[in-house]
């Protein structure tokens, strides 16, 4: 009896702390937001793993997915042309020339992602629209990007994730 009265309160703080995620995080809002910071560091860890382990990274960088409230999210990777290298939920992409992808407002979004990698090559967020998986409408996003390169290239590549704002 001991042992369940101790875990009744650690089991209210974190059912607490779900529900207050759960509240942010509903089907009806179909928001996925993720922190700045973990944009970021999915970024920085596909571009370390193209520095250390070259193309053959791609595999690995294809595969990764992480949680944002519950969706899954991935990191992208387009060259400066700009054509897709790899985009993990939309594989039809990939080899794709990307100048004249718009956004619904018009907006040549994989140009706009060059253009902030070539202005600031350690990283630059870019604000769009984008229609979420399984969705028909564009949705405001931002996306973080930056400049990186395999170890086994000459130039150098787009690599970027987004989060819903």
């Amino acid at each position: 009896m001991k042992h369940i009265l101790r875990l009744v309160p650690a089991l209210l703080i974190l059912s607490g702390a779900s529900a207050g995620a759960a509240e942010n995080c509903t089907s009806a809002k179909k928001v996925a937001v993720c922190s700045d910071e973990l944009i970021k560091e999915k970024v920085q860890w596909a571009c370390a793993q193209l520095e250390e382990k070259d193309k053959t990274a791609l595999l690995t960088i294809n595969s990764m997915r992480f949680e944002c409230c519950g969706e899954p999210n991935y990191v992208w990777i387009n060259d400066f042309t700009p054509k897709m290298i790899i985009h993990p939920l939309k594989p039809n992409m990939n080899g794709m020339n990307l100048t004249t992808e718009k956004d619904p407002q018009g907006k040549a979004i994989f140009v706009e992602f060059s253009t902030a990698a070539t202005k600031s090559p350690e990283g630059s967020w870019v604000n769009y629209e984008w229609t979420k998986f399984g969705d028909k409408k564009a949705t405001p996003k931002k996306a973080w990007v930056r400049r990186c390169k395999a170890k086994d290239l000459q130039d150098p590549w787009v690599v970027g994730s987004g989060t819903w704002e």
